[in-house]
């Protein structure tokens, strides 16, 4: 992805809003294999999709989270698959469901080793205490993201809105510790 880092998404997390809606979870529990439901404890049915890999909290108010898809593809396949169990089940839906990414983590390897306590001396805009946390925090004000640092030389981006942002974080980063 970028060069020099080894780039691997973790996982996405997606908004998924369903216009003019609403969810009788009692029912879709009902309908739905892997589905839990327990309103005692959560006010939404917890469900899993097994192919692509991914997780849904479904709410009644026609609105969903989507977690845990290693990539876009994987993400908007399993919303697809849902949506059509969701209308097979007898759910009215009119239109494609509103997607938007709220959060994609990736991992980095940068194939060399950090001086984290170095790091934090020259950047403002790092946080750096290992007796509380082994890595070192650096927040990218563009794109707007957090890469957790670790003397390993990998790293941790999350707060990314698209697969742009991390390659332009993993670049970033490289750039700024050229010289550290």
């Amino acid at each position: 992805m970028v060069v020099g880092v080894k780039t691997q998404v973790q996982n996405i997390v997606l908004s998924v809003t369903y216009e003019d809606v609403k969810f009788n979870l009692e029912r879709l529990a009902r309908s739905l294999d892997e589905a839990r439901y327990d309103p005692e404890v959560f006010p939404g049915i917890a469900y899993k999709s097994m192919d692509p890999k991914a997780s849904f909290l479904i709410f009644s108010s026609g609105k969903m989270n989507c977690v845990g898809a290693k990539s876009m593809n994987d993400a908007k396949l399993a919303i697809k698959k849902l949506t059509r169990k969701l209308k097979k089940v007898g759910v009215k839906i009119k239109s494609e469901p509103q997607v938007k990414v709220q959060n994609i983590v990736a991992s980095f390897d940068f194939g060399r080793e950090f001086d984290l306590e170095r790091i934090a001396r020259t950047f403002d805009n790092t946080e750096y205490e290992p007796e509380v946390f082994p890595g070192l925090v650096f927040r990218l004000e563009e794109p707007k993201v957090v890469v957790l640092l670790f003397v390993s030389g990998k790293g941790v981006c999350a707060g990314a809105k698209s697969m742009a942002d991390i390659k332009r974080a993993g670049a970033k980063i490289i750039k700024l510790l050229k010289r550290h």
